[in-house]
């Protein structure tokens, strides 16, 4: 085997790897019971969520994800960090994306997790600008 190929073998076995560690986080939260994710925006690799939650549980926030290297939840009453780790270059950034869309994603987050409407969701989601 050549060096190229050990690398791509490596990089493939890491991806899988990864894969199947958030799979394996979201069945330890959820079960195996299916917990929509709505992606309201993508950037590079990472992603901004807003999941289908437990109400009762959790205060209205969104996921800011990629791979191993970001995983947080936002507030989205005060975009404060509620759990997760994601270095402070990368927050200003989402945050000055997110911030002036506040009403929006607590309209979604609303939709998705209040009124159990996943369709009105998507809709809002696809009326966002970024």
């Amino acid at each position: 085997m050549n060096t190229e190929d050990f690398f791509l073998q490596l990089c493939d076995g890491i991806y899988r790897a990864e894969e199947r560690a958030q799979k394996e986080r979201k069945r330890e939260l959820f079960g195996n019971q299916f917990v929509p994710e709505f992606l309201v925006m993508r950037q590079d690799k990472v992603r901004v969520e807003i999941r289908k939650e437990n109400v009762s549980h959790n205060a209205p926030h969104l996921h800011i994800v990629h791979s191993d290297k970001i995983d947080v939840s936002i507030s989205l009453i005060d975009f404060s960090i509620l759990a997760g780790k994601i270095d402070s270059k990368t927050k200003k950034h989402f945050l000055s994306l997110l911030v002036p869309k506040q009403k929006q994603l607590n309209a979604i987050w609303q939709e998705l997790n209040e009124k159990d409407n996943s369709v009105g969701a998507e809709k809002l989601i696809s009326n966002l600008r970024f």
